[in-house]
């Protein structure tokens, strides 16, 4: 049993190795009781390595991982009803000739549970997924892609597992619907106490974030709360936004250059976010220098800082495109 009782998901200094290539190379992180965590990635990161050994699919090199307290490698058939899980894929989960509530039936009897049992829990969670008894009884292939998407998140939990790993649940929908899923997932974590753990390329997921876990090259680069990442820019999560009426790099050149700020990154089209500390006692410094400098601009404000600042400016990506440091 892992020694933390409060954590659902426990991985220490995990190690995967296939032949001489390490997937993961010593990474270490948890998620507590009723936590939403991302693990966010690009290909090649480790993300599916991880996932694949919180589901027991395969053994650790070296290093430990604890699902509810059990070690994975030691309680594998007890894993299966700890996790749930939701493929990137839903028609890899989904019966289409079947309605969402006769799926359930067929994967509810899987994990041993009585129809009257599986009818209730699917139901419920359905409901919550904002499923109305119509699309309750409606056959999958007639319902569009985010509602299949609600269909096998409401599988992957029929048989009430504490922790929901979810297998970049947003691919292939559009803006509207990745909220949408998003605001579903976080309103089961909410109601029904379920840890989830999300999987994905995507720094949208992290504004529904309780933790989350960077992974780079089979590495933990950067692991905590959204907030306490973002605290740790200059500004501890306020920063100035200027607006000008054309980007043109020579001017983010000297607004790099002014004292005391440590980053610059791009906010949209025309506008330049500034990292520097005490960002309100600068402001007026800031159009001053604007103006010496005969940099035209239209607007200079006081803006909070989030994630997507953090993910462009972090340290360790300084020489990168999308931040630049003094």
């Amino acid at each position: 049993m892992s020694k933390d009782v409060k954590r659902e998901i426990d991985i220490i200094d995990l190690k995967v190795a296939f032949g001489d290539f390490y997937a993961l190379k010593g990474v270490s992180f948890f998620a507590n009781k009723r936590e939403f965590l991302g693990i966010i990635g690009a290909s090649g990161a480790g993300k599916t390595t991880v996932l694949r050994v919180l589901t027991g699919q395969i053994s650790p090199t070296a290093g430990d991982a604890y699902v509810g307290g059990y070690d994975v490698t030691k309680k594998r058939d007890l894993i299966s009803l700890l996790v749930g899980y939701v493929p990137q894929l839903e028609h890899l989960s989904l019966y289409y000739d079947f309605t969402p509530l006769q799926n359930a039936q067929f994967f509810g009897r899987c994990f041993g549970m009585r129809p009257p049992e599986i009818e209730e829990r699917s139901r419920n969670i359905l409901a919550i997924l904002g499923f109305d008894e119509e699309l309750m009884t409606k056959a999958v292939k007639k319902l569009s892609g985010g509602e299949r998407k609600r269909v096998s998140i409401c599988l992957g939990m029929i048989h009430d597992p504490p922790v929901l790993l979810l297998d970049e649940p947003t691919t292939g929908l559009d803006a509207h619907l990745r909220h949408e899923t998003l605001n579903y997932l976080k309103s089961l974590n909410y109601e029904l106490g379920t840890t989830m753990v999300i999987i994905s390329h995507d720094l949208e997921i992290v504004d529904y974030c309780s933790r989350v876990c960077l992974l780079e090259a089979g590495y933990v680069s950067q692991f905590g709360t959204p907030a306490d990442l973002i605290s740790t820019l200059p500004g501890k999560g306020e920063s100035l936004r200027v607006t000008l009426p054309k980007m043109r790099q020579e001017a983010v050149a000297m607004i790099d250059q002014l004292p005391g700020v440590e980053y610059t990154s791009r906010a949209g089209r025309n506008a330049l976010k500034i990292f520097i500390d005490n960002p309100e006692k600068h402001l007026l410094t800031l159009i001053s220098s604007l103006n010496e400098m005969k940099i035209p601009f239209d607007e200079v404000s006081l803006v909070e800082s989030d994630f997507f600042d953090y993910f462009a400016v972090k340290p360790w990506k300084q020489k990168s495109t999308g931040g630049t440091k003094k």
